[in-house]
């Protein structure tokens, strides 16, 4: 009875493990799940043909003077490894799952298939505006793949769309919900230096560019869209667990005058977060210094904590030029300092 009984457990905990795996499954809106479905279709295929990845990969110089311009669809596609792979599923579940269902199913696929396309083309437009005009050609002969690209994308609407105003950076600091990808951004790049700069770039001008309708004329109108839901070719779609209607409201965007002072913000918020981490990291290796202590005021201090002479201490400077001494004088603290400490 033992033997017997150990089959039929076995069989009901995987009948379990199957059943809660397609209701996550079920979770998924559709173009979610499709895009997921492909990276790790691409993965399974790298996994069993072991095929050279630098054939897939993003490089400028291929795709302009060689014409390679599948890397644009590949590099987006395969990814470096198992733990990449991993990382850039979750996060495309999390992302993607709530953007889709505030767009809809249909807005979220046009905005992938693009996504891939646009945030390849800005790279390698990047890449060469550098070449061309600081003559820098690390980026053209640059190698990278991944789906993060287009996950900034995505999270740069999700974010924009989002009714939380500020958002917690891997619980670091809070940053409001705009700025939260460019703060990702550049956290991401201080933790994983070799993870591709450029490409999330990339994925963030295309994301903002396309919330504040720079890239209409490349996506249908909510109109035309909810015209299409009604075709009766797409009606195996609709019927697709977590199908999301497109909203007929349409989703808010911004207007197309707001992208400059948009992107000329986010960058400038970024410009001084560095330069504020840039100094705490600074003051944490290297200390104050005298001379960043100026502006303690210690001249009052310095007379009442035991230096009966008043010229022992430099006023305005937080320095004290003698040793101090015990005074048999001492008559407590001074006024101010007695008055904020019967406060407390």
């Amino acid at each position: 009875h033992f033997h017997r009984a150990v089959p039929s457990n076995s069989k009901s905990h995987a009948s379990s493990i199957m059943s809660r795996a397609s209701e996550a499954l079920a979770d998924i809106p559709p173009s979610t799940r499709c895009i997921l479905a492909l990276c790790l279709l691409t993965y399974a295929y790298q996994f069993l043909f072991d095929p050279p990845l630098h054939n897939f990969t993003m490089c400028p110089r291929n795709v302009l003077y060689m014409h390679e311009f599948y890397r644009v669809i590949t590099s987006a596609l395969f990814h470096g490894g198992l733990m990449h792979i991993g990382m850039n599923s979750m996060s495309t579940v999390a992302i993607g799952s709530m953007l889709e269902k505030k767009i809809g199913t249909l807005s979220m696929g046009i905005t992938i298939l693009w996504g891939i396309i646009l945030t390849s083309v800005v790279y390698v437009l990047v890449a060469w505006l550098l070449h061309a005009t600081f003559g820098y050609e690390r980026m053209m002969l640059q190698h990278s793949l991944g789906f993060s690209g287009v996950i900034f994308q995505l999270s740069v609407l999700e974010s924009n769309l989002a009714p939380d105003r500020t958002r917690s950076v891997f619980g670091l600091f809070q940053v409001s919900s705009r700025m939260y990808p460019w703060a990702l951004l550049v956290v991401l790049q201080f933790i994983m230096p070799h993870i591709s700069f450029l490409g999330h770039l990339s994925g963030i001008l295309v994301g903002t560019m396309q919330y504040y309708g720079a890239l209409d004329v490349l996506f249908p109108s909510e109109t035309c869209l909810l015209e299409c839901e009604t075709w009766d070719r797409l009606g195996f779609l609709r019927i697709q667990p977590g199908y999301v209607n497109v909203p007929e409201a349409g989703w808010r965007r911004e207007a197309p005058q707001n992208l400059q002072s948009a992107i000329f913000a986010a960058f400038g918020g970024i410009f001084v977060r560095i330069i504020f981490f840039c100094q705490t990291v600074k003051i944490i290796i290297f200390g104050r210094g005298a001379e960043a202590n100026a502006n303690v005021q210690l001249s009052e201090l310095g007379a009442a904590w035991g230096s009966g002479d008043a010229g022992a201490t430099e006023a305005g400077t937080g320095t004290i030029q003698g040793s101090v001494e015990d005074d048999e004088e001492w008559v407590g603290l001074p006024a101010a300092i007695q008055r904020s400490t019967e406060e407390m």
